[in-house]
C-alpha cells in the first residue's frame, strides 16, 4: 500500500513538473504600455491674481518578442516609445519677470534581451531578465522669452538591464506580470542644438520600490 501511494505521489509529482515549464520552440510576444496625466493650479506671489497651470503627461509603450530556445529560457528583440510633455513656470531673475516653459520628450530605444523562468507551482513564476541596446532621446524646452541655456538636445548611446518580475497565468498561453524597474547602466552623448555643445556621461540606477512597478501582458503562442 505505502508503495502504490509513493508512486502515486511520483506520478503527481512528475505530471505537475511537466506542465510547470514552458516548452523550447514557444514563441513570446510580450510589453507594456502606459499613460498619466497631472494638472495642477497654483497662484504666483509676483502676479497677483494670475493663476498658473502646471501640467505633465507622458506615455510609453514597450513591446517585445522572443523564441524559447531552451525549456524556461527566451531569448529575443525589444523596443520602446516614450511621449512626454510639461508646462511649467519659472521666475527669471535676471528677467525680472515670469516665463512659461513647455519641455518636450521623444525617446526610442531597441535592444535583445533574455529571460529565464523559475515557476512556483502551475500558475505562478517567477523571471529574471537581462537586456541591453541602442536608445535616442530628443529633448526641447520651449520658453515664452529668450533664455541662456540650450532649447534642444539630443542624446543616444547604449544601455544595460537587469529586472526581475512574477508572472501569473490564468491559462497557459497568456501571462500577467508585474515587474521591478531594476537595475540599469547607460552611456549616452548628449549635443546641445544652439551652442555645439557636447558632453559623454555615464549612469546608474536602481528601482526597486512600489514607484517602480510596471504591469503587462504577455503571450505564448505554441505552449504545450
Amino acid at each position: 500500500m505505502k508503495k502504490a501511494l509513493l508512486g502515486a505521489f511520483l506520478l503527481s509529482a512528475g505530471a505537475l513538473s511537466a506542465q510547470a515549464q514552458i516548452s523550447a520552440g514557444t514563441k513570446l510576444l510580450t510589453g507594456s504600455i502606459g499613460y498619466s496625466q497631472q494638472k495642477q493650479e497654483t497662484s504666483s506671489p509676483i502676479i497677483r491674481g494670475q493663476r498658473l497651470d502646471v501640467k505633465y503627461k507622458q506615455f510609453n509603450f514597450n513591446p517585445s518578442g522572443g523564441y524559447f530556445v531552451a525549456d524556461n529560457l527566451a531569448l529575443g528583440i525589444t523596443g520602446g516609445l516614450y511621449l512626454a510633455a510639461s508646462q511649467n513656470y519659472n521666475y527669471a531673475l535676471s528677467l525680472g519677470q515670469v516665463q512659461k516653459e513647455e519641455r518636450k520628450t521623444r525617446a526610442l530605444s531597441g535592444g535583445i534581451f533574455g529571460r529565464y523562468y523559475k515557476f512556483l507551482g502551475d500558475k505562478f513564476a517567477l523571471y529574471g531578465q537581462l537586456g541591453g541596446g541602442y536608445q535616442n532621446v530628443y529633448n526641447s524646452n520651449s520658453p515664452d522669452v529668450a533664455a541662456p541655456y540650450p532649447i534642444t538636445s539630443r542624446q543616444w548611446g547604449l544601455y544595460a538591464n537587469l529586472l526581475p518580475g512574477i508572472v501569473f497565468f490564468p491559462v497557459d498561453k497568456l501571462g500577467l506580470e508585474l515587474a521591478l524597474r531594476g537595475v540599469r547602466y547607460g552611456h549616452v552623448k548628449t549635443a546641445y542644438g544652439q551652442n555645439g555643445l557636447r558632453t559623454t556621461d555615464s549612469s546608474f540606477n536602481f528601482g526597486f520600490g512600489l514607484n517602480d512597478l510596471n504591469l503587462g501582458i504577455s503571450l505564448y503562442l505554441g505552449r504545450n
